[in-house]
């Protein structure tokens, strides 16, 4: 249920051939500090012309007489595409307001407005987070963030939308056992981002200062020697990472420090990690069932660079087949059948497996897919104890609440 809480609502044609009308602003309800804010754009930003032209917007609100701006670029992710859509401002600590006028307007901008790319600024400790839509096409796409930027000195995350089904599981391959993983599909009811990259031994260290490799140093290698609890600090999967007041502690308590304790990034699920990881995909492997070396990294003597690999469908690389990728789930020795939704985790269980942890993809760097295709499956689930490091990376998850 939703009520209304803006009650003047003002077209604005900011744009030659771009008119941006706000069609409704609505407070959550029961009242909360997030106001979701619908809008039309009529000749939007053009992403097929050479060279593209990208557009931003910027809503203005009145409330109790003071005049907010919102950056649709760094506050919500609102995209100049034409058509109607909806972002969702979150209101400052204590405004209440049953009166306010709305207003937009467009912009010319150097990256193209949306939400389906989160970007975080590692060189900033502050206002370092930013949103760009989906060009033209993926591989337009996987053009401009498979760089070293982004690999680098800031940290891009590809948005899952809320919705489904999603395929996860092979009930043919791992169907039984403590690594089960039946078929099954996931309706979710929130939208969520994932690396589009495993984190780099480069971003680590740009946060942490200092990182030592197992097997290789190289900037734009993955990290392959981190532990769960090294990331996680040792608590229970379902319980949040603790937030820090200055920059230290581990990689996502930095992370979620530097950008204001208030996106909660983390570790995925395994059911959050597999769902990003086919890409929609119900095959064995995310790009169909005949194993295909040029998608991962396959019978190397070490890990290689990330991005090295094609993508997934979705534009994420290196998915399998690199390192080994950490989940925030207890190793609970049963299947995903056993958690109600993709965003919980499993939980931690007595007996002898109780310190393990999940990771996913059953392929490291010297695997060979020709000779193992199994151990390259999207649906191969793994565990170990939450200390164990080697040939052990991650990537960074947020969930949109």
């Amino acid at each position: 249920m939703k009520a209304s809480l803006f009650m003047a609502i003002i077209p604005l044609a900011a744009m030659s051939a771009t008119d941006i009308t706000v069609d409704s602003v609505v407070q959550r309800w029961p009242w909360n500090n997030k106001v979701d804010i619908t809008y039309t754009v009529t000749g939007g930003q053009d992403l097929t012309s050479e060279p593209p032209q990208y557009k931003r917007i910027v809503f203005t609100t009145v409330l109790n007489g003071t005049t907010y701006t919102i950056d649709g670029t760094t506050y919500v992710g609102a995209s100049a595409n034409e058509g109607t859509h909806t972002v969702t401002w979150t209101l400052p600590s204590g405004v209440k307001s049953n009166d306010c006028t709305m207003t937009a307007a467009v912009y010319a901008a150097d990256a193209p407005s949306g939400d389906d790319y989160m970007i975080i600024d590692l060189t900033k400790l502050s206002d370092n987070v930013t949103y760009e839509g989906l060009l033209a096409t993926q591989d337009a796409s996987n053009e401009r963030y498979n760089t070293a930027t982004y690999k680098k000195d800031k940290l891009v995350l590809r948005k899952v939308p809320a919705g489904g089904p999603y395929p996860t599981g092979d009930s043919v391959n791992f169907g039984s056992g403590g690594d089960a993983n039946t078929a099954r599909t996931w309706n979710t009811t929130r939208d969520y981002y994932i690396g589009v990259f495993p984190v780099t031994q480069y971003q680590y260290k740009k946060l942490c200062g200092s990182y030592s490799a197992a097997i290789a140093s190289g900037d734009l290698l993955p990290v392959e020697n981190v532990s769960w609890v090294g990331l996680r600090t040792d608590i229970a999967p379902e319980a949040s990472i603790p937030t820090v007041e200055s920059n230290s502690g581990t990689f996502l308590q930095r992370l979620n420090y530097i950008t204001g304790n208030k996106f909660g990034f983390d570790l995925p699920t395994e059911v959050m990690f597999e769902i990003a990881g086919r890409a929609g995909a119900t095959t064995a492997f995310f790009w169909g069932n005949d194993p295909d070396a040029s998608y991962v990294v396959n019978g190397e003597s070490a890990p290689v660079a990330v991005g090295s690999c094609k993508s997934n469908a979705w534009g994420i690389f290196d998915i399998i087949g690199n390192v080994f990728y950490w989940c925030r789930d207890a190793y609970d020795g049963g299947s995903n059948l056993n958690v109600p939704d993709a965003f919980t985790p499993h939980s931690i269980i007595t007996g002898g497996k109780s310190n393990f942890r999940r990771f996913r993809a059953g392929a490291v760097w010297s695997h060979n897919i020709l000779s193992e295709p199994l151990r390259f499956a999207m649906s191969k689930r793994n565990g170990s104890a939450g200390t164990d490091a080697w040939a052990r990376g991650f990537r960074v998850a947020m969930i949109v609440f």
